[in-house]
C-alpha cells in the first residue's frame, strides 16, 4: 500500500511540474495593429482580379510591369497611408513617394476606406473594400469599380512585407 502512495505522489507532482511550463499566451489583435502594425506596416500586391460575373475574371497583376506590382501601401496607426515605389521604377526620374492619402475601418470594422489610391493604373476614390480575410501577412479585400462605363467586382490580395 505504502508503494502505491508513493507513486500516486510522484505522479501528482509530475503532472503539476508539467501544469506549471509556460505557456504561450495567445495575443489577440486590433484590426488596426493587423493593417498597421504598432506604428506603420507596408504591403504588396500579389494578387487582383476583376469581373464582371463570377465566370470570367481577369488577373490584373500579371499584365503589369514589376515596376508597378512592386509598388507597396505603407498604412500607419493614425489613418494615413502612402502607395510608394517599390525596388523598382518604370521611370527612373519618378518620386518615391506616389501619393499619400487617409484610410479607415468601417461598419464595425468589416469594411476598409480609403480615400484615394492608383490601383494598378486607374485611380480610384473613396473606395470601400469588404473585408475578405485580415491576418499579420495576408489582407483581402472586395469592392466594386466603374471603370470606362463597365461595372467589376474587384478583390485585390496584399502580403505584408518583412
Amino acid at each position: 500500500m505504502k508503494l502505491h502512495k508513493i507513486v500516486f505522489v510522484m505522479v501528482l507532482g509530475m503532472l503539476a511540474i508539467w501544469s506549471c511550463k509556460d505557456k504561450k499566451e495567445t495575443v489577440l489583435k486590433s484590426r488596426t495593429e493587423l493593417m498597421a502594425g504598432t506604428s506603420s506596416k507596408s504591403w504588396k500586391i500579389t494578387k487582383a482580379e476583376a469581373s464582371i460575373t463570377t465566370d470570367a475574371k481577369i488577373d490584373l497583376v500579371s499584365t503589369q510591369q514589376a515596376c508597378i506590382t512592386d509598388n507597396l501601401l505603407v498604412f500607419a496607426v493614425n489613418g494615413t497611408y502612402e502607395l510608394r515605389e517599390g525596388a523598382s521604377k518604370c521611370n527612373a526620374a519618378d518620386p518615391d513617394l506616389i501619393l499619400s492619402s487617409n484610410w479607415s475601418f468601417t461598419d464595425n470594422e468589416t469594411k476598409f476606406k480609403i480615400d484615394r489610391i492608383v490601383f494598378l493604373g486607374v485611380e480610384l476614390k473613396d473606395t470601400v473594400f469588404e473585408i475578405v480575410d485580415l491576418s499579420d501577412n495576408v489582407f483581402t479585400g472586395k469592392t466594386n469599380i466603374d471603370y470606362k462605363g463597365t461595372k467589376y467586382q474587384l478583390v485585390a490580395t496584399f502580403q505584408a512585407v518583412k
